[in-house]
């Protein structure tokens, strides 16, 4: 069964950019990864922020896009379900079925002692292939009290951080 359809038909009649916010578009993909020096920088601030109620009405767009595009994703996905695999036309396919896996509880423990036992693996590769998070999971501690106790031996990668404009 498909998702809950998001995005109505006559709701992409909302997508048409005002020309201001056509302006505001150019304006920062004119400048989107320059390199500026300090006087550039605060010359494109101050423009940026007047052009700020246009940015953020372009940034709504972008967000109904999002919903749009994973609406249809999901509507055509969906149609695309019904019926055999040689119903499909001849430009669709359905690639090979994939799977997830996971342990039943409690049989992580039994694996691993039987893996070890057999000689396909060490102590030592296991816990090599431990991750930061499922480590933190297993003590019941968070990732702040991770941090402070062994701070030295963790390594922090920052994200890619995410723009909220409202």
């Amino acid at each position: 069964m498909a998702k809950e359809v998001m995005v109505r038909p006559e709701e992409f009649n909302n997508i048409v950019l005002s020309d201001a916010e056509a302006d505001a578009y150019k304006f920062l993909l004119a400048h989107a990864g320059i390199e500026m020096d300090e006087g550039a920088e605060a010359d494109f601030v101050t423009k940026r922020n007047l052009k700020s109620e246009a940015i953020s009405r372009l940034a709504e767009k972008g967000k109904f896009l999002e919903a749009a595009a994973a609406s249809i994703k999901e509507v055509v996905k969906h149609g695309y379900n019904c019926g055999r695999e040689e119903d499909l036309p001849p430009n669709v396919k359905w690639s090979k079925q994939s799977y997830t896996y996971a342990f039943e509880e409690g049989q992580a423990r039994v694996i691993a002692q039987n893996l070890i036992d057999s000689g396909l693996v060490t102590k030592e590769q296991l816990f090599d292939a431990i991750t930061v998070t499922a480590m933190i999971k297993a003590a019941g501690i968070t990732t702040e009290k991770m941090l402070e106790i062994y701070h030295d031996g963790i390594i922090i990668k920052p994200k890619e951080r995410t723009l909220s404009i409202k």
